[in-house]
């Protein structure tokens, strides 16, 4: 399949940070080289998946309390990274559409509520500066074009160049940007104004995280991967407006910004085999999914890192709720560290009692959720080495919600190549294109939201090698149908949470709904939990 590529071509994709070997192995992926999830059966309440009570979750509430106070290294890692294309897409399709007034149903739904979106007033205002018209006036004459493309367009606000991250999400009905400015530089306050009354993902993510992991006097450290063309313009907004938000809750606020890097995009193949290719003939990349910020998240100095899509933060009047179960997964995370800590001491003893023996077979059968078969009938030697290896990988606790029809990736129960049977989140897909698997998939009765606590020091307290971890074959290639109606061959990388966390001990446990958010298009802003 190299013969696609010539030597023009090699050397253009090198200068792209793509070398000959990285193409081999995205071609290989493409031809069947990559590793499935063996889907046994998803993971259910009393099957997979804990549901604690409000005297469980308080005791880990304070469990994670307690571990912070002893100043101990958390980081909030969050990608911002990703493509924007579907957030604004359906705008941009009522731009190019031949009728000029909304016809389907989220064009009718936007206009609609236009005034319930945080940015309204910074749109109205433009409308009026530039056309001596509101908004619901531009409406009444059929003008709805110009208003969208006031919106996304350099003609206006240019809201599609602008990163997802810095988009105007909520309202802020507690005005604390105003309450909190006498602590700001009169420049900025007055360069910034347009923005007193709502908050961007980025606002919402760094006071919940300076909620979850800020104690008084501390540092709240907090890593957003970003796009090269977009870190200059999150790193000057996070520098101006975290102030106020650590004179809130009297922590310093350290925000990391790595830049997830061309070398991890991937190629996208035509339905012949061939690869795309831009209007000027080179070789086309896309970026590869969360898989590509992988090294970013091993490369973090911390014994725990909290993980969140950047898309899915709450306003205020959920976050009350929201900071409460990431606490609580927190404390369940270093609880279960500290038993291993001791199983493992144990373990590494010349001598151990038959009793504790099973003991530790138990935690890691039924509270880690890792079940060999005949497992009683090994050696004790081979016992107490088993144990050990399964015992010291990294740990993560996830949380899991209800399936209320929301895309997003299922728990799993998975075969593994060593024949045991484990806890996994599976993608669609992963699995899509076999129909058994499928079945399996769409019967979930939870989803992943992406809401997950990782303890990636082991025992000893040394950071581990996460690479290690992970299954580096666990590529996921698709068939993706485009706007003009071809397919297209798709390749993404190992996923953060899927292939990079092959190798993990995991626990699932169920929270509420309403700590999940999502707002993959514009229209989701207009969910009553996003209308504050």
């Amino acid at each position: 399949m190299m013969k696609e590529f010539s030597k023009e071509d090699l050397e253009e994709l090198k200068s792209r940070g793509v070398n000959e070997d990285m193409i081999k192995e995205q071609m290989n992926a493409f031809d069947g080289k990559f590793s499935r999830p063996d889907v046994v059966r998803t993971a259910s309440l009393e099957d997979g998946i804990q549901l604690y009570s409000k005297v469980d979750e308080d005791t880990y509430i304070d469990a994670w309390d307690a571990f912070i106070g002893k100043g101990k290294s958390v980081y909030h890692f969050i990608p911002a990274s990703g493509e924007a294309d579907r957030f604004l897409r359906e705008l941009f399709s009522f731009l190019k559409a031949p009728y000029v007034t909304p016809r389907t149903n989220f064009e009718k739904n936007f206009f609609k509520h236009l005034q319930s979106f945080a940015f309204f007033n910074e749109l109205n205002k433009l409308c009026i500066d530039r056309e001596d018209k509101e908004v619901s006036d531009l409406m009444e004459i059929g003008k709805f074009k110009l208003i969208v493309e006031y919106l996304l367009t350099e003609k206006g606000l240019n809201y599609a160049e602008m990163p997802n991250a810095l988009f105007k999400f909520h309202s802020d009905s507690s005005k604390s940007f105003m309450a909190m400015a006498k602590y700001l530089p009169k420049k900025i306050v007055k360069y910034y104004s347009s923005w007193e009354d709502t908050r961007t993902p980025i606002q919402e993510s760094l006071i919940e995280s300076a909620m979850v992991s800020g104690v008084k006097g501390s540092t709240v450290n907090v890593c957003y991967t970003v796009k090269v063309n977009e870190r200059d313009a999150i790193q000057d907004f996070v520098r101006e407006f975290k102030i106020p938000i650590e004179k809130k809750f009297g922590v310093q606020l350290y925000i990391t910004l790595p830049v997830q890097q061309p070398s991890t995009d991937t190629i996208s193949l035509s339905a012949d085999g061939k690869p795309l290719r831009d209007e000027e003939g080179k070789v086309l990349l896309r970026p590869s999914g969360h898989g590509a910020v992988f090294n970013s998240f091993n490369s973090l100095s911390a014994d725990v890192i909290f993980v969140k899509n950047l898309d899915n933060e709450a306003p205020d009047s959920l976050k009350k709720l929201t900071v409460r179960y990431k606490r609580m997964l927190g404390g369940v995370l270093v609880n279960n560290h500290k038993t291993i800590k001791k199983y493992l001491r144990l373990l590494d003893k010349d001598e151990i009692p038959d009793d504790k023996l099973i003991e530790i077979i138990n935690y890691v059968e039924n509270t880690l959720n890792v079940k060999r078969e005949n497992i009683l009938r090994l050696k004790h030697s081979e016992q107490v080495e088993y144990l050990k290896s399964k015992l010291n990988r990294p740990l993560r606790v996830c949380g899991m919600v209800r399936n209320e029809d929301e895309q997003g990736g299922v728990p799993c129960w998975v075969k593994n190549s060593d024949g045991t049977v484990s806890l996994q989140i599976v993608e669609y897909y992963q699995v899509y294109d076999n129909p058994d698997k499928l079945k399996i998939f769409n019967s979930s009765t939870h989803f992943n939201p992406v809401d997950m606590v990782c303890y990636v020091a082991d025992w000893k307290e040394k950071k581990f090698d996460l690479t290690k971890y992970a299954d580096a074959k666990a590529w996921v290639p698709y068939n993706k149908v485009c706007a003009g109606g071809d397919t297209v061959r798709r390749l993404d990388r190992p996923g953060l949470w899927n292939g990079c966390m092959a190798d993990w001990n995991t626990i699932f446990v169920e929270v509420p709904i309403k700590t999940f958010n999502p707002v993959k298009s514009i229209n989701d802003l207009l969910r009553q939990e996003h209308q504050n």
